[in-house]
């Protein structure tokens, strides 16, 4: 054999040895080629699947952070707005947080977590960055019920700025604000500023309440009626304080 090997005489019978097994590998790998591609495609579907689901996971998880940080940057700018109010004004105040929204379906409401502890009362006038936004019309040991001055239930007296004069703001529907009983010898014009007339004892005079936007009467009615504009976003209110006696 090592003489046959020598000589290279056994060449052709190792080729045959080698070569006879590969059609029979072909056929084997032609028909397992198939079933192992399927099965790999299965599992790298699977693959797929399962990174999908966590991308889609953190994707909600990180869209939530953005809300949170959006919403602490707003609540942070509201509360920055009020706190600068509360520094430059000589009226006791109570610090309230908005709890809620039209309690009990009240339209133009809100619940606050201030009460009687914290010196609130029935009656008391409620402001948002130095400017009138409603009054409490309940309160209890730990927290309070505040109409808004948009509820058509409310009503306050007020004063032109401009000209002293008397006259009453009163709350319309569709969060709106009217000046009312205004005296038609009156002069009232676009961009005066109304403020409260401190009559009622509970609400201080100088409050603000909003600017003169349209003149709604005529000069055959008996008193002259303006719309009023506030700058407060009623339907955004965070943080409240309620002026105190």
């Amino acid at each position: 054999m090592v003489f046959l090997q020598v000589k290279g005489w056994l060449d052709p019978i190792k080729i045959a040895f080698l070569e006879a097994p590969r059609p029979v590998v072909a056929l084997i790998s032609g028909v397992t080629s198939p079933v192992k591609n399927f099965f790999l495609t299965i599992y790298q579907l699977d693959k797929i699947n399962k990174e999908n689901g966590q991308l889609k996971t953190r994707v909600l998880e990180l869209q939530q952070e953005l809300v949170d940080e959006n919403q602490q940057n707003l609540e942070n700018q509201a509360l920055r707005a009020e706190l600068g109010f509360a520094k430059n004004t000589a009226l006791s105040l109570a610090a309230c947080t908005v709890l809620s929204e039209n309690p009990f379906g009240q339209t133009d409401a809100l619940v606050l977590n201030c009460g009687a502890n914290d010196g609130v009362a029935t009656g008391q006038a409620v402001i948002s960055q130095g400017y009138l936004v409603g009054k409490i019309i309940y309160a209890g040991p730990d927290s309070s019920t505040a109409l808004l001055i948009t509820d058509s239930n409310f009503s306050t007296d007020a004063r032109i700025s401009q000209t002293n004069v008397t006259a009453l703001v009163r709350g319309s529907f569709g969060s709106g604000l009217i000046l009312d009983q205004v005296q038609q010898t009156s002069d009232l014009q676009k961009g005066w500023l109304v403020v409260t007339a401190g009559i009622n004892a509970q609400i201080p005079k100088n409050i603000l309440i909003g600017q003169v936007s349209d003149i709604l009467s005529s000069d055959n009615d008996l008193f002259k009626r303006a719309a009023l504009l506030s700058p407060i976003d009623f339907n955004n209110l965070q943080f409240v304080f309620v002026v105190k006696q």
